[in-house]
């Protein structure tokens, strides 16, 4: 019974019924205890009744004695006194307090005791003058007393009757009423056990209701965890698939602009000019619109990453701004800016964001002003604050129209909009930068009138301007370095050494963590930067990077720029090397330019302990190439490969990376089959990172599908195998079609 009780009451409950049930039996015992109590002072109150009439007829019978006594001589006349004092005060007691209060209620005796009383007073005169003069007790005046106290006597005897008399039938009176009363009392219990009864069936329903609605609760919660894991593992898809689209995308449209630029070149005729400015147009407006796009789902999945670094921010705005003075000469609009001499030279910021955001600001106002002045101003504000104004005299925008400005997606004159093309995404992105960068943005607009548009962000002085000037000027790295790579995958390892070496470098090499940390130990002093892969046998980047800069401490030894190298590029793998004492990271697959970049921050530098300070160069466009198999290859990594290789070494590269890959395929397989997620896992992570230095993007976009897939979804991993197989087909293929190896398709 008690476990049906919990099973179907919550806690809340059983103590909500156990707490009524306390009060009823309370509220019972009270009433009980309270009627006890009454009726005991009622039964007294009659004892005391009853007593005081026997008093006060004793004290009658007591003084008539007490006369008998002085007439005969056995008694003074103070005894005869006395007793009358006693009487007196007997008769008292019907006179004040509770039982005056029960005898007034009670014709018979109230009439008796006022003619008693009475006859006491009588009495009181009587003897008055006995108390100076005893002998004043004449034998009349005794006769008197005696007819008084005889009459005095039949009162009282008639008051002990009738108190008698009216106590008892009082009693049977009392004995009637708690009949009544015990009948009432049995109808409330019955009628209390009632409600009881009906309140616990009540509360019984309700807790199977409550037990029907948490099992649906509980259903409904694991429904919501589906739909949340669903969406969890669709959003990771989405990510994974901007990713790839985010290079996919970008590589046959750089095609198209550069081929575009080319045509111009070569087409003479006036026609000729149209289409292929038409062509330059439309090819940015594409790329302009799929930038939008990319940049927006980036931010939208959480993983903006800000590059906060010391640039140059008069440069910056300078640059910027002298491409729109250039430009005005073919419009009817006027572009101005101003920078305030206030503000500081270098700040630490992110360079590329916040020309996006000058930019897309500009480049609005230019839009939607057909006539007049474009002003963009840049000033300091308090704690290292930043404000950035463009004012323009455009059409203007209205109040309602400025709520949902920044919305995405949204265009508030579709029509203007539709003749310059766009996707309503530039504010949008413009907003969600700002506040990445804990910032504020605004608009103040008058229709007729113009616009204002403004935002503020927080740079930071970047400190001592000299030293930063200085370490800007980001120079080709003079020759004769020495560079370990710490990288387990011997192709790898061929990509990074070769390039390095057209680079002017010297380079060693260590196999894993624990090799790189016993040729640091000893060689230390003549080694100027270590290029550390991120996973290896033995002991990875991570690890061997605490220990190094736990012994670099111990030794006092001077700051050894440590440079990540690795594949994995989310924001959670960066923030890993820079809590393991990493000094910066660079992506595989890089190209020289990126290398040369890398090595002159860091060597060219003199080995500053506080690492990249120069601003990083903005990304090239990569180079169109149309005799690569775009889908399977990467065709900048291609031409970067031919430039950095003899032909027959590349050949050799290339033959080895095949032949291992047939291997890699066998082990791939087996721990799929033996379940070992986690070898799957790191033989996928190393393919992906050869595949990519070497230019194999399809069979690199396979390798990093299949490493997410050993954790999040090893359902698909036979699916992804199968495929893996297919594009080392294709690759071959295409590497053999493009001259790069020359390998037999079977």
């Amino acid at each position: 019974m008690l476990a049906t009780f919990k099973h179907y009451f919550s806690k809340r409950v059983r103590v909500a019924t156990f707490s009524a049930i306390l009060f009823f039996l309370s509220a019972i015992i009270t009433g009980g205890v309270i009627f006890q109590r009454q009726h005991a002072i009622e039964n007294r109150l009659l004892e005391n009744l009853v007593w005081t009439g026997y008093q006060f007829d004793r004290e009658v019978r007591e003084l008539h004695m007490a006369l008998v006594d002085v007439q005969i001589g056995s008694a003074s006349v103070d005894d005869l006194l006395q007793r009358f004092e006693i009487l007196y005060s007997r008769k008292n007691l019907f006179q004040q307090g509770e039982i005056n209060l029960a005898v007034s209620k009670i014709d018979v005796i109230n009439d008796n005791i006022v003619q008693a009383a009475e006859w006491v007073d009588a009495l009181d005169g009587l003897l008055d003058p006995l108390w100076e003069q005893p002998e004043a007790l004449t034998p009349a005046l005794m006769t008197e007393l005696m007819s008084t106290t005889q009459q005095l006597q039949a009162f009282t005897g008639t008051v002990l009757i009738e108190t008698n008399a009216s106590v008892a039938r009082m009693r049977t009176e009392e004995r009637e009423r708690m009949t009544q009363l015990y009948g009432l009392a049995l109808v409330l219990l019955l009628s209390l056990m009632f409600s009881g009864g009906m309140l616990v069936r009540a509360l019984l329903r309700e807790g199977r209701s409550s037990l029907r609605k948490a099992q649906a609760l509980e259903l409904k919660s694991q429904e919501l965890k589906e739909t949340a894991r669903r969406a969890e593992i669709a959003s990771q898809a989405k990510s994974e698939f901007m990713a790839v689209m985010s290079h996919e995308i970008r590589t046959p449209l750089n095609g198209v602009v550069g081929m575009a630029d080319l045509l111009g070149d070569e087409v003479h005729s006036p026609k000729g000019q149209a289409y292929v400015s038409a062509l330059k147009r439309s090819a940015d407006s594409l790329r302009s619109v799929i930038n939008d796009i990319l940049d927006y789902t980036k931010i939208e999945s959480g993983r903006l990453d800000l590059d906060n670094r010391p640039f140059d921010i008069h440069e910056c705005v300078e640059a910027l701004c002298m491409g729109y003075v250039l430009q005005e000469k073919n419009r009817c609009v006027e572009f101005s800016y101003s920078i305030d001499p206030a503000l500081p030279r270098f700040v630490v910021g992110d360079i590329a964001r916040l020309r996006q955001i000058m930019m897309n600001l500009i480049n609005n106002a230019l839009k939607f002003t057909e006539s007049g002045y474009v002003r963009c101003s840049v000033s300091p504000l308090e704690n290292d604050q930043l404000l950035v104004e463009v004012h323009d005299s455009g059409c203007g925008i209205s109040q309602a129209d400025q709520e949902r400005l920044f919305a995405a997606f949204s265009q508030v004159d579709t029509s203007i909009a539709r003749r310059h093309e766009g996707t309503g995404l530039g504010l949008a992105i413009c907003k969600r930068l700002v506040q990445a960068m804990a910032g504020e943005i605004g608009v103040e607009s008058e229709v007729g009138v113009g616009s204002r548009f403004w935002f503020v962000v927080t740079m930071p002085k970047a400190g001592n301007d000299c030293e930063y000037a200085q370490r800007e000027q980001c120079t080709r790295p003079t020759a004769d370095h020495h560079i370990l790579i710490v990288e387990d995958n011997p192709i790898n390892q061929t990509v990074a050494r070769v390039m390095l070496e057209q680079l002017g470098q010297r380079v060693s090499i260590a196999e894993n963590g624990q090799a790189a940390l016993e040729r640091l130990q000893v060689e230390y002093a003549a080694i100027d930067l270590v290029l550390m892969d991120m996973q290896m046998p033995i002991l990875d980047g991570t690890e061997t990077t605490l220990r190094w800069r736990s012994f670099e401490a111990e030794h006092q030894l001077p700051h050894l720029p440590i440079v990540a190298m690795t594949a994995n590029v989310m924001p959670e793998h960066r923030q890993r090397c820079f809590e393991s004492g990493m000094d910066d990271m660079i992506n595989k697959p890089f190209t020289r330019d990126e290398l040369q970049q890398l090595i002159s921050r860091f060597v060219a530098a003199g080995n500053d302990p506080q690492g990249p300070l120069c601003a990083p160069p903005l990304p090239a466009e990569e180079a169109p190439s149309t005799d690569v198999s775009e889908s399977v290859l990467d065709a900048h990594i291609c031409n970067e490969l031919k430039e950095a290789f003899e032909p027959t070494a590349l050949d050799a590269l290339l033959t080895t990376f095949l032949a291992r890959l047939e291997e890699r395929l066998i082990r791939l397989r087996a721990c799929w089959l033996a379940g070992d997620h986690d070898a799957l896992k790191k033989e996928a992570h190393s393919l992906k990172g050869a595949a990519a230095s070497l230019g194999c993007k399809a069979v690199a976009g396979q390798a990093a599908k299949l490493e997410q897939a050993s954790v999040q979804a090893p359902e698909s991993i036979a699916a992804l195998l199968s495929s893996l197989e297919t594009q080392k087909s294709l690759t071959r293929k295409a590497l053999n079609e493009q001259g790069l190896c020359h390998l037999s398709d079977s």
